[in-house]
């Protein structure tokens, strides 16, 4: 009997060894929180290209994004210019006033500079009335330095990131000023301007 007691009251001061520390290790799960997230453009779907985006939080402050769109996968309802090719975006965030509902890292109102790659066809060979037709591709090479902010919110795994920006762009234009990712203004010019949305998924 007395080496039973004795064994429990082992078993409980080893429980309450080890309660703290798991408390601990749970309060600390829980100061990391969400830092990666996955993000889709989806506008851009009906501008006849597919952004995908991929941010890393490095603290509560700070986080880096990276683009990349392949022009082609979408449904050009804009312009019905069939376009073809590629861009990239690769951006670092400050998180000025963090979402306080959230625990993740990832969350809340930022700026970031955001630096714009595209180079892409379009045009040429598509179909009209009479067939297909016999002028030649537009190719477009167009480079942009965004100023943007934005505010991301982050609800469970759910990610909602609106933004809008301004900077500016240099290369060859094109008759749509459109460069999936941003337009000129005026069209002829060198301010770029850039608005939307995305969601994703954080974990």
């Amino acid at each position: 009997m007395k080496l039973k007691y004795n064994s429990l009251v082992c078993v409980f001061c080893v429980c309450l060894m080890l309660f703290p520390a798991s408390v601990k290790a749970q309060s600390s799960d829980e100061t990391l929180g969400l830092r990666n997230d996955f993000k889709v453009t989806l506008l851009s779907l009906g501008s006849g290209s597919t952004r995908i985006t991929y941010e890393r939080a490095f603290s509560r402050t700070n986080s880096g994004e990276v683009t990349l769109g392949i022009v082609g996968w979408g449904w050009d309802w804009m312009n019905h210019s069939h376009p073809r090719g590629l861009l990239g975006k690769v951006a670092y965030k400050w998180r000025l006033v963090p979402q306080q509902s959230s625990r993740s890292w990832l969350a809340g109102l930022y700026v970031k500079p955001e630096l714009v790659w595209a180079q892409f066809a379009y045009g040429g060979n598509r179909r009209d009335v009479y067939g297909y037709s016999s002028s030649h591709p537009e190719r477009t090479l167009q480079v942009a330095l965004l100023a943007e902010c934005g505010y991301q919110v982050v609800l469970d795994w759910f990610v909602f990131d609106v933004y809008c920006g301004l900077g500016p762009s240099v290369g060859t234009g094109n008759q749509n000023n459109y460069y999936h990712s941003f337009m000129l203004y005026p069209a002829d010019g060198w301010l770029a301007f850039t608005a939307g949305f995305r969601v994703g998924v954080a974990f």
